[in-house]
């Protein structure tokens, strides 16, 4: 186990980015169920954990952890938008 944990504790930045990935992911599976309350909700966790996670590679100084959390951001950010739209326009 304790492999694993260093692992962990050195490469934080990529289980935050999965982590926020497989939450979103969650999301959108609700929504192709038809289910966009429950999507959004899931999302939004998304979001959070990537905003958290951000916000801990500035205070760690881990500016490509930083870059990675921005791209990963925008990209469910603009998958949210591009969902939402989509939904209201049906």
């Amino acid at each position: 186990m304790g492999v694993f944990s260093d692992f962990a504790a050195k490469h934080w930045v990529l289980g935050g980015v999965v982590a926020s990935l497989l939450w979103f992911v969650a999301g959108k599976q609700s929504l192709f169920n038809r289910r966009p309350d429950t999507a959004i909700f899931w999302q939004s966790v998304a979001v959070i954990i990537v905003l958290i996670m951000c916000g801990w590679a500035v205070g760690e100084k881990e500016w490509l952890g930083l870059a990675a959390g921005v791209v990963v951001l925008h990209l469910e950010v603009r998958s949210i938008r591009h969902s939402m739209l989509k939904t209201k326009s049906q």
